[in-house]
Protein backbone atom coordinates (compact mmCIF):
# COMPACT_ATOMS: atom_id res chain seq x y z
CA UNK A 1 0.00 0.00 0.00
CA UNK A 2 1.21 3.47 -0.85
CA UNK A 3 -0.35 6.51 0.75
CA UNK A 4 0.07 9.81 -1.05
CA UNK A 5 0.17 13.05 0.84
CA UNK A 6 -3.29 14.02 2.00
CA UNK A 7 -5.28 15.56 -0.79
CA UNK A 8 -7.27 18.33 0.84
CA UNK A 9 -10.44 19.01 -1.05
CA UNK A 10 -12.21 22.28 -0.37
CA UNK A 11 -15.75 22.91 -1.52
CA UNK A 12 -16.57 26.61 -1.62
CA UNK A 13 -20.22 27.10 -0.78
CA UNK A 14 -21.62 30.62 -0.90
CA UNK A 15 -24.36 31.35 1.63
CA UNK A 16 -25.91 34.52 2.95
CA UNK A 17 -28.46 32.78 5.16
CA UNK A 18 -26.06 30.75 7.30
CA UNK A 19 -22.39 29.99 7.81
CA UNK A 20 -20.78 27.78 5.21
CA UNK A 21 -20.73 24.09 6.17
CA UNK A 22 -17.39 22.53 7.05
CA UNK A 23 -15.38 21.77 3.90
CA UNK A 24 -15.08 18.24 2.55
CA UNK A 25 -11.57 16.86 2.82
CA UNK A 26 -10.14 13.47 1.89
CA UNK A 27 -6.92 11.54 2.21
CA UNK A 28 -5.86 9.91 -1.05
CA UNK A 29 -4.71 6.33 -0.49
CA UNK A 30 -3.30 4.41 -3.45
CA UNK A 31 -4.22 0.75 -3.00
CA UNK A 32 -2.62 -0.34 -6.28
CA UNK A 33 -0.36 1.90 -8.41
CA UNK A 34 0.11 -0.62 -11.22
CA UNK A 35 -3.12 -2.27 -12.39
CA UNK A 36 -3.11 -2.16 -16.21
CA UNK A 37 -6.55 -1.46 -17.65
CA UNK A 38 -8.31 -1.16 -14.28
CA UNK A 39 -12.00 -1.11 -15.16
CA UNK A 40 -14.25 -1.92 -12.21
CA UNK A 41 -14.01 -1.87 -8.43
CA UNK A 42 -16.30 -2.95 -5.60
CA UNK A 43 -16.23 -3.36 -1.83
CA UNK A 44 -17.05 -6.65 -0.07
CA UNK A 45 -15.81 -8.80 2.82
CA UNK A 46 -13.88 -11.50 0.98
CA UNK A 47 -12.02 -13.19 3.86
CA UNK A 48 -14.82 -13.15 6.45
CA UNK A 49 -13.03 -11.05 9.07
CA UNK A 50 -15.80 -8.44 9.24
CA UNK A 51 -13.79 -5.78 7.40
CA UNK A 52 -14.67 -4.82 3.82
CA UNK A 53 -12.03 -5.64 1.24
CA UNK A 54 -11.67 -4.30 -2.30
CA UNK A 55 -12.30 -6.33 -5.46
CA UNK A 56 -10.99 -4.90 -8.74
CA UNK A 57 -10.72 -6.10 -12.31
CA UNK A 58 -9.48 -5.06 -15.71
CA UNK A 59 -7.67 -6.50 -18.70
CA UNK A 60 -7.25 -10.20 -17.92
CA UNK A 61 -7.17 -9.97 -14.10
CA UNK A 62 -9.71 -10.00 -11.30
CA UNK A 63 -8.06 -9.48 -7.90
CA UNK A 64 -8.90 -8.68 -4.31
CA UNK A 65 -7.05 -6.55 -1.77
CA UNK A 66 -7.13 -7.60 1.88
CA UNK A 67 -8.04 -4.92 4.41
CA UNK A 68 -6.03 -3.32 6.05
CA UNK A 69 -2.70 -4.35 4.48
CA UNK A 70 -4.17 -4.21 0.96
CA UNK A 71 -2.21 -7.30 -0.01
CA UNK A 72 -3.18 -8.19 -3.57
CA UNK A 73 -4.35 -11.69 -4.40
CA UNK A 74 -5.48 -12.98 -7.77
CA UNK A 75 -8.96 -14.48 -8.26
CA UNK A 76 -8.75 -15.06 -12.03
CA UNK A 77 -6.13 -14.37 -14.69
CA UNK A 78 -5.76 -14.54 -18.45
CA UNK A 79 -5.70 -18.34 -18.44
CA UNK A 80 -8.86 -18.79 -16.37
CA UNK A 81 -10.96 -15.76 -17.41
CA UNK A 82 -9.55 -13.50 -20.14
CA UNK A 83 -11.18 -10.19 -20.97
CA UNK A 84 -12.89 -9.55 -17.63
CA UNK A 85 -15.55 -6.84 -17.73
CA UNK A 86 -17.65 -6.98 -14.54
CA UNK A 87 -17.93 -8.61 -11.12
CA UNK A 88 -20.52 -8.86 -8.39
CA UNK A 89 -19.48 -9.96 -4.90
CA UNK A 90 -21.80 -11.24 -2.16
CA UNK A 91 -21.87 -13.91 0.55
CA UNK A 92 -24.20 -16.47 -0.99
CA UNK A 93 -23.73 -19.46 1.32
CA UNK A 94 -23.69 -17.67 4.69
CA UNK A 95 -20.07 -18.42 5.63
CA UNK A 96 -19.20 -14.72 5.91
CA UNK A 97 -16.96 -14.73 2.83
CA UNK A 98 -18.05 -13.24 -0.48
CA UNK A 99 -18.36 -15.29 -3.60
CA UNK A 100 -17.66 -13.33 -6.80
CA UNK A 101 -19.60 -13.63 -10.06
CA UNK A 102 -17.31 -12.68 -12.95
CA UNK A 103 -18.24 -11.67 -16.50
CA UNK A 104 -15.45 -12.21 -19.00
CA UNK A 105 -14.50 -12.88 -22.63
CA UNK A 106 -16.05 -9.53 -23.55
CA UNK A 107 -15.30 -8.07 -26.97
CA UNK A 108 -16.94 -4.80 -28.00
CA UNK A 109 -17.54 -5.66 -31.65
CA UNK A 110 -18.12 -9.40 -31.23
CA UNK A 111 -21.43 -9.35 -29.34
CA UNK A 112 -21.93 -13.11 -29.40
CA UNK A 113 -18.89 -13.55 -27.18
CA UNK A 114 -19.14 -13.53 -23.38
CA UNK A 115 -19.01 -15.92 -20.44
CA UNK A 116 -20.03 -16.03 -16.79
CA UNK A 117 -18.46 -17.88 -13.86
CA UNK A 118 -18.82 -17.96 -10.09
CA UNK A 119 -15.64 -17.82 -7.99
CA UNK A 120 -15.65 -19.23 -4.45
CA UNK A 121 -12.82 -18.32 -2.03
CA UNK A 122 -10.59 -20.95 -0.47
CA UNK A 123 -10.43 -21.82 3.22
CA UNK A 124 -7.66 -19.25 3.77
CA UNK A 125 -6.77 -16.05 1.90
CA UNK A 126 -3.77 -17.63 0.16
CA UNK A 127 -5.59 -20.67 -1.16
CA UNK A 128 -6.77 -20.63 -4.79
CA UNK A 129 -10.38 -19.90 -5.65
CA UNK A 130 -12.76 -22.53 -6.96
CA UNK A 131 -14.11 -21.43 -10.35
CA UNK A 132 -17.49 -22.72 -11.51
CA UNK A 133 -18.51 -22.01 -15.13
CA UNK A 134 -22.13 -20.85 -15.33
CA UNK A 135 -23.04 -19.99 -18.92
CA UNK A 136 -22.12 -18.35 -22.19
CA UNK A 137 -23.76 -14.90 -22.29
CA UNK A 138 -23.13 -12.83 -25.40
CA UNK A 139 -21.99 -9.23 -24.85
CA UNK A 140 -22.16 -9.68 -21.06
CA UNK A 141 -21.36 -6.31 -19.47
CA UNK A 142 -22.81 -5.65 -16.00
CA UNK A 143 -23.57 -7.88 -13.00
CA UNK A 144 -25.39 -7.03 -9.75
CA UNK A 145 -26.80 -9.10 -6.88
CA UNK A 146 -30.28 -8.40 -5.51
CA UNK A 147 -33.26 -10.26 -4.10
CA UNK A 148 -35.46 -9.64 -7.11
CA UNK A 149 -38.26 -12.06 -6.16
CA UNK A 150 -38.23 -11.21 -2.41
CA UNK A 151 -37.65 -14.82 -1.34
CA UNK A 152 -34.75 -13.99 0.98
CA UNK A 153 -32.10 -15.26 -1.46
CA UNK A 154 -29.90 -13.20 -3.75
CA UNK A 155 -30.47 -13.35 -7.49
CA UNK A 156 -27.86 -12.42 -10.08
CA UNK A 157 -28.93 -9.60 -12.41
CA UNK A 158 -27.20 -9.79 -15.78
CA UNK A 159 -27.11 -6.98 -18.35
CA UNK A 160 -25.46 -7.51 -21.72
CA UNK A 161 -24.69 -4.21 -23.38
CA UNK A 162 -25.85 -5.24 -26.89
CA UNK A 163 -27.93 -7.89 -28.56
CA UNK A 164 -26.24 -10.70 -30.52
CA UNK A 165 -26.64 -8.96 -33.90
CA UNK A 166 -25.53 -5.48 -32.80
CA UNK A 167 -22.95 -3.78 -35.00
CA UNK A 168 -21.42 -0.31 -35.26
CA UNK A 169 -22.20 2.45 -35.64
CA UNK A 170 -25.66 2.27 -33.98
CA UNK A 171 -25.48 -1.10 -32.14
CA UNK A 172 -29.26 -1.17 -32.45
CA UNK A 173 -29.96 -4.85 -31.67
CA UNK A 174 -31.43 -4.74 -28.13
CA UNK A 175 -29.69 -6.33 -25.16
CA UNK A 176 -31.67 -8.97 -23.26
CA UNK A 177 -31.54 -8.18 -19.54
CA UNK A 178 -32.25 -11.19 -17.33
CA UNK A 179 -31.77 -12.63 -13.85
CA UNK A 180 -30.54 -15.92 -12.48
CA UNK A 181 -32.69 -17.14 -9.60
CA UNK A 182 -32.26 -20.29 -7.46
CA UNK A 183 -28.51 -19.61 -7.38
CA UNK A 184 -26.57 -22.61 -6.03
CA UNK A 185 -22.88 -22.06 -5.20
CA UNK A 186 -22.07 -25.71 -5.96
CA UNK A 187 -24.21 -26.49 -9.01
CA UNK A 188 -24.76 -24.04 -11.88
CA UNK A 189 -27.28 -26.39 -13.49
CA UNK A 190 -29.77 -25.44 -10.77
CA UNK A 191 -29.70 -21.75 -11.72
CA UNK A 192 -32.91 -20.59 -13.38
CA UNK A 193 -32.90 -17.86 -16.00
CA UNK A 194 -35.68 -15.26 -15.85
CA UNK A 195 -36.04 -12.84 -18.73
CA UNK A 196 -36.66 -9.22 -17.70
CA UNK A 197 -36.43 -6.73 -20.58
CA UNK A 198 -34.91 -5.88 -23.94
CA UNK A 199 -33.14 -2.52 -24.15
CA UNK A 200 -30.78 -0.88 -26.61
CA UNK A 201 -27.20 -0.20 -25.43
CA UNK A 202 -27.66 -1.08 -21.77
CA UNK A 203 -24.54 0.28 -20.09
CA UNK A 204 -25.33 0.16 -16.35
CA UNK A 205 -27.89 -1.30 -13.94
CA UNK A 206 -28.84 -0.69 -10.31
CA UNK A 207 -30.96 -2.89 -8.04
CA UNK A 208 -33.57 -1.13 -5.86
CA UNK A 209 -35.25 -3.15 -3.04
CA UNK A 210 -37.96 -0.47 -2.85
CA UNK A 211 -39.01 2.15 -5.35
CA UNK A 212 -42.06 4.45 -5.58
CA UNK A 213 -45.18 2.74 -6.93
CA UNK A 214 -43.29 -0.47 -7.71
CA UNK A 215 -45.00 -3.73 -6.85
CA UNK A 216 -41.76 -5.58 -6.09
CA UNK A 217 -38.01 -4.96 -5.97
CA UNK A 218 -36.94 -3.25 -9.16
CA UNK A 219 -34.07 -2.86 -11.55
CA UNK A 220 -33.01 0.47 -13.04
CA UNK A 221 -31.12 0.44 -16.33
CA UNK A 222 -29.15 3.24 -17.99
CA UNK A 223 -29.65 2.67 -21.70
CA UNK A 224 -30.25 4.46 -25.00
CA UNK A 225 -33.81 5.34 -23.92
CA UNK A 226 -32.56 7.08 -20.75
CA UNK A 227 -33.34 5.45 -17.40
CA UNK A 228 -35.60 2.41 -17.60
CA UNK A 229 -37.41 0.83 -14.65
CA UNK A 230 -38.04 -2.91 -14.76
CA UNK A 231 -40.72 -3.99 -12.27
CA UNK A 232 -40.93 -7.80 -12.27
CA UNK A 233 -44.21 -8.39 -10.44
CA UNK A 234 -46.70 -10.92 -11.84
CA UNK A 235 -45.61 -9.76 -15.28
CA UNK A 236 -42.59 -7.66 -16.12
CA UNK A 237 -43.39 -3.94 -16.39
CA UNK A 238 -40.91 -1.74 -18.26
CA UNK A 239 -41.19 2.02 -17.80
CA UNK A 240 -38.98 4.70 -19.39
CA UNK A 241 -38.94 7.04 -16.42
CA UNK A 242 -36.55 9.74 -17.73
CA UNK A 243 -35.32 10.23 -21.32
CA UNK A 244 -31.66 11.13 -20.79
CA UNK A 245 -29.80 13.08 -23.47
CA UNK A 246 -30.96 13.35 -27.05
CA UNK A 247 -28.72 12.49 -29.97
CA UNK A 248 -27.99 9.92 -32.66
CA UNK A 249 -27.67 6.30 -31.54
CA UNK A 250 -25.72 5.09 -29.69
CA UNK A 251 -24.66 8.48 -28.25
CA UNK A 252 -27.98 9.11 -26.53
CA UNK A 253 -29.91 8.29 -23.35
CA UNK A 254 -27.92 7.49 -20.22
CA UNK A 255 -24.69 5.69 -19.42
CA UNK A 256 -24.69 5.46 -15.59
CA UNK A 257 -27.47 5.49 -12.99
CA UNK A 258 -27.63 5.69 -9.20
CA UNK A 259 -30.45 6.73 -6.88
CA UNK A 260 -29.81 9.46 -4.31
CA UNK A 261 -31.76 11.12 -1.56
CA UNK A 262 -32.37 14.75 -0.67
CA UNK A 263 -32.38 15.88 2.93
CA UNK A 264 -36.21 16.11 2.86
CA UNK A 265 -36.48 12.42 1.93
CA UNK A 266 -37.25 12.83 -1.76
CA UNK A 267 -35.26 10.72 -4.20
CA UNK A 268 -33.30 11.82 -7.21
CA UNK A 269 -31.83 9.94 -10.15
CA UNK A 270 -28.18 10.75 -10.82
CA UNK A 271 -26.95 10.01 -14.33
CA UNK A 272 -24.04 10.33 -16.69
CA UNK A 273 -25.46 11.20 -20.13
CA UNK A 274 -25.41 10.17 -22.95
CA UNK A 275 -23.65 6.81 -23.48
CA UNK A 276 -19.96 7.35 -22.57
CA UNK A 277 -21.06 10.94 -22.28
CA UNK A 278 -20.11 14.44 -21.26
CA UNK A 279 -22.81 15.35 -18.73
CA UNK A 280 -23.64 14.73 -15.07
CA UNK A 281 -27.32 15.36 -14.36
CA UNK A 282 -29.95 14.74 -11.72
CA UNK A 283 -33.68 14.19 -12.03
CA UNK A 284 -35.45 15.15 -8.75
CA UNK A 285 -38.50 13.21 -7.59
CA UNK A 286 -41.58 15.37 -8.08
CA UNK A 287 -43.61 13.81 -5.27
CA UNK A 288 -42.55 11.26 -2.64
CA UNK A 289 -45.45 8.98 -3.53
CA UNK A 290 -44.98 9.16 -7.31
CA UNK A 291 -42.58 7.57 -9.74
CA UNK A 292 -42.17 10.89 -11.54
CA UNK A 293 -38.83 12.65 -11.89
CA UNK A 294 -37.79 15.97 -13.34
CA UNK A 295 -37.15 18.49 -14.62
CA UNK A 296 -33.56 17.62 -15.43
CA UNK A 297 -30.82 19.59 -13.65
CA UNK A 298 -27.47 19.67 -15.43
CA UNK A 299 -24.56 19.65 -12.98
CA UNK A 300 -21.65 19.41 -15.41
CA UNK A 301 -21.11 19.14 -19.16
CA UNK A 302 -17.31 18.93 -19.26
CA UNK A 303 -16.71 15.18 -18.97
CA UNK A 304 -14.75 13.38 -21.66
CA UNK A 305 -15.89 9.76 -21.99
CA UNK A 306 -17.80 9.72 -18.71
CA UNK A 307 -17.73 6.27 -17.17
CA UNK A 308 -17.97 6.46 -13.36
CA UNK A 309 -20.69 7.48 -10.91
CA UNK A 310 -21.39 7.01 -7.20
CA UNK A 311 -23.93 8.57 -4.83
CA UNK A 312 -23.42 8.67 -1.06
CA UNK A 313 -23.87 10.96 1.95
CA UNK A 314 -20.17 11.27 2.62
CA UNK A 315 -20.41 14.04 5.24
CA UNK A 316 -23.34 12.63 7.22
CA UNK A 317 -25.62 15.66 6.84
CA UNK A 318 -28.58 13.71 5.41
CA UNK A 319 -28.02 14.98 1.85
CA UNK A 320 -26.32 12.71 -0.69
CA UNK A 321 -23.32 13.90 -2.63
CA UNK A 322 -22.52 12.78 -6.18
CA UNK A 323 -19.12 11.52 -7.28
CA UNK A 324 -18.47 11.29 -11.02
CA UNK A 325 -15.45 10.64 -13.17
CA UNK A 326 -14.27 10.31 -16.73
CA UNK A 327 -11.41 8.61 -18.51
CA UNK A 328 -10.77 10.94 -21.46
CA UNK A 329 -9.02 14.29 -21.76
CA UNK A 330 -8.49 16.07 -18.42
CA UNK A 331 -9.39 12.80 -16.63
CA UNK A 332 -10.60 13.14 -13.07
CA UNK A 333 -12.91 12.31 -10.22
CA UNK A 334 -15.11 15.17 -8.99
CA UNK A 335 -17.65 15.57 -6.19
CA UNK A 336 -20.88 17.59 -6.46
CA UNK A 337 -22.40 18.96 -3.26
CA UNK A 338 -25.73 20.73 -2.83
CA UNK A 339 -25.68 24.17 -1.23
CA UNK A 340 -29.05 24.45 0.52
CA UNK A 341 -28.86 28.23 0.78
CA UNK A 342 -28.58 28.78 -2.97
CA UNK A 343 -30.03 25.43 -4.12
CA UNK A 344 -27.00 25.07 -6.39
CA UNK A 345 -24.68 22.10 -6.82
CA UNK A 346 -20.99 22.95 -6.39
CA UNK A 347 -18.27 20.90 -8.07
CA UNK A 348 -14.82 20.23 -6.65
CA UNK A 349 -12.11 18.18 -8.35
CA UNK A 350 -11.25 15.30 -6.05
CA UNK A 351 -8.43 13.76 -8.05
CA UNK A 352 -6.96 14.75 -11.45
CA UNK A 353 -4.67 11.73 -11.49
CA UNK A 354 -7.15 8.93 -12.08
CA UNK A 355 -8.73 8.11 -15.45
CA UNK A 356 -11.93 7.03 -13.76
CA UNK A 357 -13.61 3.90 -15.09
CA UNK A 358 -15.65 3.08 -11.97
CA UNK A 359 -16.51 4.39 -8.50
CA UNK A 360 -17.87 2.42 -5.53
CA UNK A 361 -18.00 2.87 -1.79
CA UNK A 362 -17.99 1.35 1.68
CA UNK A 363 -16.61 2.02 5.16
CA UNK A 364 -13.10 0.65 4.69
CA UNK A 365 -11.58 1.93 7.94
CA UNK A 366 -14.52 1.30 10.29
CA UNK A 367 -14.95 4.92 11.36
CA UNK A 368 -18.65 4.97 10.52
CA UNK A 369 -18.25 7.20 7.45
CA UNK A 370 -18.53 5.99 3.86
CA UNK A 371 -15.39 5.98 1.75
CA UNK A 372 -15.09 6.04 -2.03
CA UNK A 373 -12.85 3.87 -4.22
CA UNK A 374 -11.95 4.54 -7.86
CA UNK A 375 -10.57 2.38 -10.65
CA UNK A 376 -8.35 4.25 -13.11
CA UNK A 377 -7.82 2.63 -16.51
CA UNK A 378 -5.18 4.64 -18.37
CA UNK A 379 -3.66 5.68 -15.03
CA UNK A 380 -3.46 2.00 -13.95
CA UNK A 381 -4.51 2.65 -10.36
CA UNK A 382 -6.97 1.74 -7.61
CA UNK A 383 -7.43 4.71 -5.27
CA UNK A 384 -9.28 5.10 -1.96
CA UNK A 385 -10.64 8.51 -0.91
CA UNK A 386 -10.99 8.54 2.87
CA UNK A 387 -12.97 11.41 4.45
CA UNK A 388 -10.94 13.37 6.97
CA UNK A 389 -12.12 14.07 10.49
CA UNK A 390 -13.55 17.53 10.96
Amino acid sequence: MRTAAGLALIVALASTARADPPPLAFDRVVIDADFPGAYQVEVADVDGDGRPDVVALGGDVCAWYQNPSWTKRIITDGKTAPGVISSAAADLDGDGKAEVAIAYDFEMNQPRRGKLLLAKPGASPDQPWTLMPVADVGSIHRLRWGDLDADGRLDLLVAPIFGPDAAPPAYDDPARIFAYTAVDVADASRWKRRELASRRVTHAIEFQPKFPRAHSPTLLAADNAGVTLVDPSTSTIVDDIVPGADGPAPRRGASEIHVGRFRDGRLFLATVEPWHGTQVAIWPQIDRDLRSFGPRILLDDTLADGHALWVVDVDGDGQDEIFAGHRGKDRRVAVYRLDDATNAWRRTIVDPDVAAQDLRGGDLDGDGRPDVVAAGGATRNIVWYRPRSR
